[in-house]
């Protein structure tokens, strides 16, 4: 574990070791468990990987909302930057989505909630996340939900940007921004439809037999979502009406902000 060692934290045990980032169990000096996240070194030479990782961590620097993962401090050791962050005795979403996991059954308007609710504050602090997508977001036994990953967040602009690259999960990536086209917060709009269609169904709303047909599906002007009463014929007609405005293809069609779709799930 190169330059892993930083004062006043132990590693206990490795917790991720794969794409851009390493995350460890820590102890600080007084006993608490936190997480460390290293960008890899390979990243922390390259100009724009390291500018993502400082900058997310500046950012979570100034958010406070028990639906965000909060920064304990952030640095650079021995040429690699770090964070330290809480640690949370939580999978993630999407592993509880692959075990079929009850409490999604029990509690999932809550769950939505929570992450509109974390989506809400985050865009009015002025960011977009980018990145919501079920391996980002940690769900305890309680059913409290936790947003992680800030390192595509941007800063909020009056009007659509241009991003160069979109994350490495296409399937929760807006179509305007698939097909390249300057994207805003409706984005994030799009990306929680899709992580609350899951959440509901089990299932993707474009899934198709190869991941190239479900790309088609997700970018074609008219191709609708597969209702969600079909894979789930229980769930509420008000929630299935706000899942298709969240996962309209045209951004002016969607709710134009979160604070419209906390107040529909105000249900």
């Amino acid at each position: 574990m190169p330059n892993r060692h930083i004062p006043g934290y132990t590693i206990v045990r490795p917790i991720f070791l794969g794409g851009t980032t390493d995350l460890y169990v820590a102890r600080t000096a007084h006993g608490p468990r936190v997480v460390l996240r290293f960008l890899k070194e390979v990243y922390a030479r390259q100009r724009t990987a390291r500018k993502r990782f400082l900058q997310s961590a500046a950012i979570l620097k100034k958010l406070d909302h028990p639906n965000l993962i909060s920064l304990i401090e952030s640095g650079v050791h021995k040429g690699t930057p770090y964070m330290a962050l809480p640690y949370i005795d939580a999978p993630n979403l999407r592993t509880r989505l692959t075990q079929r996991d009850p409490l999604l059954t029990a509690q999932p308007l809550f769950l939505l909630q929570q992450l509109a609710a974390a989506l809400y504050y985050l865009h009015q602090a002025g960011y977009w996340h980018l990145d919501f997508k079920p391996e980002n977001i940690l769900v305890a036994d309680d059913a409290h939900a936790t947003l992680i990953d800030f390192d595509s967040c941007v800063k909020k602009t009056a009007n659509p940007v241009g991003v160069n690259a979109h994350p490495g999960t296409p399937a929760y990536v807006a179509p305007e921004w698939l097909l390249s086209h300057k994207v805003d917060g409706r984005a994030d709009i799009f990306s929680f439809g899709v992580v609350a269609y899951e959440i509901y169904t089990g299932h993707k709303p474009f899934d198709r037999d190869t991941r190239d047909a479900t790309l088609a599906a997700q970018c074609h002007a008219t191709t609708q979502p597969t209702a969600a009463a079909e894979y789930n014929p229980q769930i509420p007609r008000q929630i299935e009406a706000l899942l298709a405005k969240c996962l309209a293809k045209d951004p002016n069609a969607r709710y134009p902000s979160m604070s419209l779709v906390l107040k529909d799930l105000a249900i």
